[in-house]
């Protein structure tokens, strides 16, 4: 247990691989962890997850240094072991990314629920123990994700959580890269698309995608079928305005 005054970061799982993130963090012998995610491509049975559940203590047994899961936003990814985690351990996510999680677990395999969360909101501080986190509302394709700042013993770490710049919500973006949170110490950032383009490509914005879609369904007759993700939102937008 760190009890000498010094902020400590642990990442579980996400620095090798893209998904599963789980980041634990320690200040003054208490500690809290950063999304618990189930890895990209893993099995969605409940013995399966159990075994993917990192070694963090609280998470099977109970011990009262762990104060809680935040989760950055609806994801399996970012949130699939919450399930796993002893339910005496009180998990905060955005209550809008609650109710989309509620709202689609009837319709989708081994989605979960989490019981009785502690709501997030935009650029509001919360004080957990040691730690004030002040959740970053980003443009993602899940709805309601969070950047978060921690900050303890004098230490700001800021976690991106997942992230983008080419949605509906890119104001979002430009207002964390206009004013981002001064005099971080360590960053913590997502990269699932480095090294997918070249340096003169850049992704397709939702608004160009809409365009697309426009001219694809007047030069294709009959019915039209579109595959999406239920949670991404700026898609079914751009869908229902054609």
């Amino acid at each position: 247990m760190n009890v000498s005054g010094r902020m400590r970061l642990r990442i579980h799982r996400g620095t090798k691989e893209i998904g599963g993130t789980c980041i634990e963090v320690e200040a003054q012998g208490r500690r809290l962890v950063l999304d618990v995610g189930l890895p990209l491509g893993a099995p969605d049975d409940e013995g399966a997850k159990t075994n993917l559940l990192p070694a963090v203590p609280g998470f099977r047994s109970r011990d009262d240094s762990l104060l809680g899961v935040m989760i950055t936003h609806p994801h399996p990814d970012h949130y699939g072991l919450a399930g796993q985690v002893r339910s005496d351990v009180p998990i905060y996510i955005g209550e809008a990314a609650h109710r989309m999680l509620n709202a689609a677990s009837p319709y989708v395999r081994g989605s979960q629920t989490l019981a009785a969360p502690r709501f997030i909101e935009d650029r509001r501080p919360i004080d957990v123990g040691p730690f004030r986190v002040t959740p970053y509302l980003v443009d993602h394709s899940a709805f309601d994700a969070y950047a978060l700042l921690v900050e303890a013993d004098g230490k700001r770490v800021f976690y991106s959580g997942d992230f983008r710049g080419h949605g509906r919500k890119r104001r979002l973006f430009d207002a964390v890269t206009a004013s981002p949170p001064k005099d971080i110490d360590v960053l913590l950032m997502e990269g699932t698309t480095i090294g997918r383009t070249g340096a003169d490509e850049t992704y397709a914005s939702e608004t160009e995608l809409e365009h697309a879609f426009v001219r694809a369904f007047r030069e294709t007759p009959g019915l039209h079928f579109v595959w999406t993700a239920s949670q991404n939102i700026d898609r079914l937008v751009t869908v229902f305005r054609q």
